[in-house]
């Protein structure tokens, strides 16, 4: 058996270089950030300049290397974030990645999403959204945190939900270091609270229109996964990490338009039900990142999960679509789609979204079910070590 140890990250000493040497002004390290390409990992290489940049297109683009037979891939700056972890002029770059044509790879939804955002008639309709980050903590043995060793589950009932004391909240130092780190990446982190289970959180990121909403959701992943590192733990965004009735992880996402937010907004949140519903089957595979397989277990239509029929009401977190009792109160407000697992793409999500609700589209394209091409780095079909050199 793994038990925790020092020699995963020594803090100590890693703070003594960190943020005890004096490192001259024109010495910046950039992290760059790129989603990999099973579109759930977040992967990360550190860059020097001699200049702070102060928007992201000051940042080069930059290339690394993937997969066997070699592709290369090129990460296109998009959003600047502070870094929690060196600080001072240190920053953390999220990136886009193509190929090496310069055509998005496979797991670069984020363009289309952003050509989607920026039409004129979803500009003038303003959409907001709000996302919920459901995760688990888990050990060095992968056993999430507070579980017996026997994996046996929990009473289904709220015990561990947005409680507190030791019997109840298992990885609270993590969760807490994690809202302080976002707030100071410059992440438009709303709130979050400890989940059903134990060893699970949520955090949540907006209100946010576009696909900074997006990006914010997968900055605050990777600085998540970057915590776990220095508390010899591990997190996981799978929406059922324990088989059986025995919770589930979720990636809410809450949308709302500038008609919905205004005086008698109700009538377009009633409006979008029915185009959400004709699309209902063409959207649960973009639900998560294995084309709707992860999720077929986690919905089940109880247990505050979502069914994988259709259903809709107010105040019911049982539904797919959920209508807050306060927005029903007021007339205004937004609406709960339930349906993505907490492994979903935002950028697929928020743009399917938007192509349904605002756009009126009835036809959703699935990316996940499109056979990936082969770009390697070079042609060697033609370079032979057999011929003689001036032949």
């Amino acid at each position: 058996m793994v038990e925790p140890s020092n020699w995963r990250f020594n803090k100590q000493v890693h703070s003594a270089y960190v943020q005890g040497l004096p490192i001259p002004k024109d010495q910046i390290l950039l992290e760059y950030v790129y989603i990999a390409e099973d579109g759930i990992s977040v992967h990360s290489k550190c860059k020097k300049v001699t200049s702070v940049p102060k928007n992201v297109s000051d940042v080069p683009v930059w290339s690394y290397a993937d997969n066997f037979p070699v592709e290369d891939r090129f990460m296109k700056p998009v959003a600047l974030y502070n870094d929690p972890f060196r600080r001072g002029q240190h920053k953390i770059v999220l990136c886009e990645v193509y190929a090496n044509d310069w055509t998005p790879a496979p797991r670069n939804f984020r363009r289309s999403c952003d050509e989607v955002m920026s039409r004129p008639e979803v500009q003038e309709a303003a959409p907001w959204f709000g996302l919920e980050q459901e995760y688990s903590i888990t050990d060095v043995n992968n056993r999430p945190l507070g579980w017996p060793s026997s994996f046996m589950p929990q009473p289904d009932s709220p015990l561990h939900h947005e409680a507190v004391g030791m019997y109840r909240a298992f990885g609270r130092d993590l969760y807490e270091a994690h809202l302080f780190a976002c707030m100071y990446a410059g992440i438009n982190i709303s709130g979050g609270n400890a989940e059903a289970c134990p060893g699970q959180w949520e955090f949540q990121v907006g209100p946010t229109g576009g696909t900074r909403v997006s990006d914010d959701l997968w900055v605050a992943r990777y600085i998540l996964h970057r915590l776990s590192e220095e508390f010899g733990l591990a997190v996981s965004f799978h929406p059922k990490l324990i088989p059986g009735a025995s919770g589930a992880c979720g990636g809410h996402v809450n949308i709302s338009t500038k008609p919905m937010r205004e005086e008698g907004g109700i009538r377009h949140i009633k409006a979008a039900i029915p185009r959400l519903e004709r699309t209902h089957h063409q959207f649960l595979p973009l639900c998560d990142a294995h084309g709707g397989l992860d999720n077929q277990a986690r919905l089940i239509g109880f247990f505050c999960t979502a069914s994988g029929n259709f259903t809709y009401g107010v105040e019911n977190r049982d539904a797919c679509v959920r209508i807050s009792r306060q927005v029903a109160q007021d007339k205004k407000g937004f609406l709960e789609d339930r349906r993505p697992a907490s492994n979903f793409d935002p950028y697929l999500v928020t743009e399917a979204l938007v192509r349904v609700i605002v756009l009126g589209e009835e036809t959703l394209r699935n990316p996940y079910a499109e056979p990936k091409v082969v770009k390697l780095s070079i042609d060697t079909s033609h370079l032979s070590i057999d011929e003689e050199e001036g032949d």
